[in-house]
């Protein structure tokens, strides 16, 4: 072997100290909380709410490090996150409007299919859309590193689009549960 790995690796490792101590990007999940909270005090609601998509993500972007292919994926990944997380208390609230009008319409005697079920299986079905189509964006650059933020930027757009759309399911009935 050759002598002069270790000396080598222990000058790359001291090198690449003060870049690994480094935090990275900033991203201000308030500034997301803020966007939402703002957009549904407005009055064209749902313009507003698209109008946040990306929003956090790119003011992390900007912010020391958030310039890198590293740093853009860390900035979409924590805002995906936070769109994942407004998806599922909106998936939730529309499960539960579905189990009970299923529950009032079998009451009724209704033959109507129930909707629960099937907002399930869209929902399952949906994310293996988001998945696959995302991993399609990867393979678009060809093992390039624009590859990992343009998957990050796709995760990102698709669950918060799919978080408005559940959203708008059970608009105003707030005040009914």
């Amino acid at each position: 072997m050759c002598k002069l790995v270790p000396p080598l690796v222990a000058a790359l490792i001291a090198f690449a100290a003060p870049a690994m101590a480094e935090d990275g990007p900033r991203y201000d999940a308030g500034g997301f909380a803020r966007c939402i909270a703002d957009a549904k005090a407005g009055t064209d609601i749902d313009a507003a709410l698209n109008n946040c998509i990306g929003g956090a993500s790119t003011q992390c972007m900007a912010t020391p490090g958030g310039d890198t292919t590293v740093g853009m994926s860390q900035c979409l990944e924590s805002e995906t996150r936070d769109w994942d997380k407004l998806l599922n208390i909106n998936y939730a609230r529309a499960l539960k409007v579905a189990e009970a009008a299923d529950k009032e319409l079998a009451e009724l005697g209704s033959a109507a299919s129930p909707a629960a079920p099937e907002l399930r299986k869209a929902q399952r079905n949906w994310i293996a859309f988001r998945d696959s189509t995302c991993r399609y964006e990867v393979l678009r650059f060809q093992g390039g590193t624009a590859g990992g933020p343009a998957a990050q930027s796709c995760m990102l757009e698709l669950t918060a689009d799919q978080a408005l759309r559940l959203g708008r399911l059970t608009e105003g009935m707030e005040e009914q549960e």
